[in-house]
């Protein structure tokens, strides 16, 4: 890119190095912040700042090719990553649904039954925005904040549409259609994140920042889950991508990520970022036919799949994506550019139907809410694991495989199960799975980082944390090295070390998470000007 438009101003996001951690004393607090404010210093110099990303130690801001050549050659500049284009993963689809026949599908209404709905937990919707429809402010208001990183400012609540639509699919409560098309949720708060533009568009840097913001207000919101349904095309690994360390690290802070697995299907190897990354749970998509029974059922062709670099099997779980009827933003792109999927309830309001592993990504989100109202000690690796653990087969009508899976893979673990997951005895703990899903029982699933490690800048990020803390290794002669000889001052703290480090070892729980301030960031002085990235 520099070098076919060097004068061109080329979105960027600069992260820079931990910095030392001295070796007797205090750990430093709040050094992410004071990177993330020397990443603006160089931008101003070099570029055009936009904002910081303390999360990952990082700023983002415009530089031509001049620009990134003289802020790389900064010794505390780790990486320089391109900041990539982000959208969602809905398709095109003009068949007509005649009923919201999704939530029957995967049992959530046996679980209202029973008295769950999703009250209390926060679910945070990043995505275009969301319209305050009658479905989430009546009889209460349950759309319980609104933040915008994507531009747009004084306009339309959701001039996309996208968002309104999958906020409903996760938490609306039919009270405009008199009960007719709920989402899976119906009790749950939703919070508005906006991080896409009016033409459905986003950067990564705008993805993390909001992911950012839901970590620093978990506590204030109950903000148990982030729903991502959207994506860019994955990198060589997921540990290059700046996104995926975000994700990460909301999971590791207790925010479980949901994350649409993509729309490249039927072929392998199409999976979507954040979608690639091992921790969080990646959802495909089926199709209910537009009834609540699921033998009649069949995996979406638009679905992705495969198995990303470095990663695991995608996607997790599948759930109901295609012609999924939800809230309506009236005057939204969306809605203005495809009239014909206005869908009229017999109330006299008026739905939106749209398809995609979008749809299939909020279906989950709703059903983790559901989970969480039911068993809210769950942290994201436990709900993860019963979610996979509790799926159901699918399909087994005549008929029914006019559009088989291409792989078992393509599944995942299964079709969602509301009821089973809400419900469950099982121990999920440890190497708990086995979920049954369409192509009989699956292998049994561990906890979701007990294998894998970080993402680069997670590492990066986590340095002054875990700092000091005991050093165990995967293999004691990985390439020939003695690592039982290595300690934090002689460590070259690099991809090496990364890849052999047991990650698993270090107590998450314990570390010192309050050193890095994430949930008290200085908002003002990191700075934020999301209208210079439209």
């Amino acid at each position: 890119m520099m070098s076919a438009t060097p004068l061109q101003l080329l979105p960027i996001i600069v992260e820079l190095r931990p910095l030392p951690v001295p070796a007797l004393g205090p750990v430093p607090t709040r050094t992410n912040e004071l990177l993330a404010q020397y990443g603006m210093v160089l931008l101003t110099q070099y570029g055009l700042p936009v904002g910081g990303l303390a999360i990952i130690d990082s700023a983002a801001g415009f530089a031509n090719a001049a620009g990134i050549t003289s802020i790389s050659l900064d010794p505390q500049v780790a990486f320089i990553h391109a900041d990539s284009l982000i959208r969602p993963t809905d398709v095109t689809d003009g068949r007509i649904s005649l009923s919201a026949a999704y939530p029957r599908a995967i049992n959530a209404d046996r679980v209202w039954q029973k008295g769950t709905t999703g009250a209390g937990v926060g679910v945070a919707v990043l995505d275009s925005g969301i319209t305050p429809d009658v479905d989430l402010t009546q009889p209460t208001n349950r759309l319980v904040a609104t933040v915008n990183f994507a531009g747009d400012r004084g306009g339309m609540a959701d001039a996309g549409g996208h968002g309104t639509h999958i906020a409903g699919t996760v938490g609306g409560d039919g009270f405009g259609s008199n009960g007719e098309y709920i989402g899976v949720a119906p009790g749950a708060n939703v919070i508005d994140v906006r991080v896409l533009n009016r033409n459905g568009s986003g950067r990564i840097s705008s993805v993390v920042r909001g992911i950012e913001w839901a970590i620093a207000h978990r506590n204030q919101y109950n903000i148990r889950l982030i729903n991502l349904s959207l994506g860019m095309t994955a990198l060589p690994s997921y540990k290059l991508n700046p996104l995926d360390a975000a994700v990460e690290i909301a999971w590791m802070r207790g925010v479980a990520v949901v994350a649409a697995v993509g729309n490249g299907g039927p072929n392998s190897g199409t999976v979507v970022a954040p979608g690639d990354d091992p921790y969080v749970l990646t959802v495909g998509a089926t199709d209910d036919r537009g009834t609540a029974g699921i033998n009649d059922d069949i995996w979406a062709s638009f679905s992705s799949w495969g198995t990303p670099a470095d990663s695991t099997s995608k996607p997790d779980v599948v759930a109901p994506g295609r012609r999924i009827v939800a809230l309506r933003a009236p005057g939204s792109y969306l809605d203005t550019h495809y009239p014909d999927r206005v869908t009229p309830a017999r109330s006299g309001a008026t739905y939106f139907r749209l398809s995609g592993t979008s749809m299939a990504t909020a279906v989950m989100t709703g059903t983790a809410a559901l989970i969480l109202a039911q068993q809210p000690s769950l942290n994201p690796d436990r709900l993860k694991a019963l979610a996979m653990s509790t799926t159901q087969g699918y399909g087994w009508a005549a008929g029914s495989a006019a559009v088989p899976a291409p792989d078992p893979r393509a599944d995942g673990s299964g079709l969602i199960d509301a009821l089973a997951a809400s419900y469950s005895g099982l121990n999920v703990g440890g190497d708990d799975g086995g979920g049954h899903g369409r192509h009989g029982s699956q292998q049994r699933q561990p906890l979701a980082r007990q294998t894998f490690r970080p993402a680069d800048s997670v590492a990066r990020t986590l340095y002054p944390i875990i700092y000091g803390s005991p050093l165990t290794w995967k293999d004691p002669n990985y390439l020939g090295i003695g690592w039982g000889s290595l300690n934090w001052t002689n460590l070259g703290w690099d991809n090496l070390a990364w890849d052999n480090l047991a990650w698993d070892n270090l107590g998450w729980d314990n570390l010192g998470w309050d050193n890095l301030g994430w949930d008290n960031l200085g908002w003002d002085n990191l700075g934020w000007d999301s209208g210079k990235l439209d």
